[in-house]
């Protein structure tokens, strides 16, 4: 099968960053998958790319499941690409968010790394596959910077086990290595640990969390005046009987354009059997009419951070949901039919490149001199350039001396037009 090359401009030449990392044999099935990526489909696989771009699906799946190539230098390339442009970099007044994201796989019983767990996707426990992931997020951009695939513990093998946290601690040390700028990282209360705590204090980073609301927090008793250790639950009607004339207000911007008015209150202290100094920090309303949590507490190593700050702080981390459910609606970073870890990792990159792809076109203003309205969202600009794709095949078909074998076409009429 001969395959029909859409060429734009802009595509290639953000691919041919990735020349040197392939043959180019490798390089050709590269390009299609990527092009591939920005179709619709009713469930990405590489037969329904090879069926849509009329590409030969045995090439496909040579380079998908055997060649040999590496998904770290991948990743290495498409930061350096985002990283040297100030259109698309990250910067000191963003955040490194944390968080992991589920690939529900209820009836693929023999992937590996797949496990009847939390699914935060359906909001409840089902058979996936779940990685732990980095995004920077500031407020004007957002984009995913690492992965790593968490695999659940073999008790064969219980010394190669790394959980949640650990490969969390993995992507921050990652990120400094790379020079990746950022102010702050920021996680929610699963990955609110000692160990955590204590490991990015050592680095002497500064953090931004919640915590859970059954968290032992070191307290002074206002009537006893002694030290005690109190449950986030148990100090929090303290607060409201002895310390409302200390409680400040806090206005926080929401979606809809309106502002939010919450009550806060804040001390310094510590947690139980964590030896780092924090701020710790009470909310008293719900983020936004969809929380669900009346009152959040955010703790803090930086002992000089105003609660406005920590508050607008934190919530730069739902760029990581964003980013998350941007890959999967867009550019099915969780449709995958493949069971070995290997290629559901090749999978996940290949996604990643696609959406950082679509976001540099986006970033660049690429379309503005093509469409008479720019694209806003990544979801629109893939549309923009999934439509641009099928223009220019179609421009090329007349092009092409086997375009009405490809295409299968049976009347000689319309076999002489597609000579001509």
């Amino acid at each position: 099968m001969t395959p029909i090359h859409a060429r734009l401009r802009f595509i290639d030449q953000f691919l041919a960053n990735f020349k040197d990392l392939f043959t180019p044999t490798q390089m050709s099935n590269f390009r299609s998958i990527i092009y591939g990526m920005f179709h619709e489909y009713k469930r990405l696989n590489l037969s329904a790319i090879s069926r849509k771009n009329h590409i030969n699906y045995q090439n496909l799946q040579y380079f998908f499941s055997e060649s040999t190539w590496d998904i770290h230098a991948l990743n290495d390339v498409r930061l350096r690409i985002l990283q040297n442009q100030s259109t698309t970099r990250a910067t000191a007044d963003g955040v490194f968010a944390i968080d992991d994201t589920a690939c529900p796989k209820p009836h693929a019983k023999h992937t590996e790394g797949a496990q009847y767990q939390y699914c935060g996707s359906l909001g409840r426990d089902e058979n996936c596959n779940v990685a732990v992931a980095s995004c920077f997020v500031s407020n004007t951009k957002h984009f995913p910077i690492e992965f790593k695939s968490y695999i659940p513990e073999d008790q064969s093998k219980p010394h190669s086990f790394k959980s949640k946290p650990d490969l969390a601690k993995e992507l921050i040390d990652a990120a400094v290595a790379k020079n990746i700028p950022f102010s702050t990282i920021v996680f929610d209360a699963w990955y609110t640990s000692t160990d955590i705590i204590e490991f990015i204090a050592s680095r002497k980073l500064s953090f931004v969390a919640e915590t859970k609301i059954n968290r032992s927090i070191l307290i002074t008793h206002p009537k006893t005046k002694q030290w005690i250790h109190l449950r986030a639950e148990q100090i929090i009607p303290i607060i409201k009987e002895h310390y409302v004339h200390r409680l400040k207000h806090v206005e926080i911007p929401q979606q809809n354009g309106k502002l939010k008015h919450v009550f806060t209150y804040s001390f310094k202290s510590r947690l139980k059997d964590c030896s780092t100094p924090l701020q710790i920090f009470f909310i008293f309303d719900k983020w936004s009419d969809s929380d669900n949590k009346d009152v959040h507490v955010l703790i803090t190593n930086n002992l000089t951070m105003s609660t406005q700050t920590a508050i607008f702080t934190y919530l730069l981390r739902w760029g990581i949901e964003e980013s998350f459910r941007e890959l999967k609606d867009n550019f099915c970073f969780d449709q995958y039919q493949v069971h070995d870890q290997e290629q559901i990792q090749r999978h996940w990159i290949l996604s990643f490149l696609a959406w950082s792809l679509t976001y540099w076109i986006k970033q660049n203003a690429c379309l503005s001199k093509i469409l008479e309205n720019s694209p806003h969202s990544i979801g629109q600009c893939k549309e923009a350039v999934a439509s641009l794709i099928i223009i220019d095949s179609t421009c090329l078909l007349s092009k092409n001396p086997k375009a009405a074998e490809i295409l299968k076409i049976k009347s000689q009429r319309f076999k002489e037009r597609l000579k001509n």
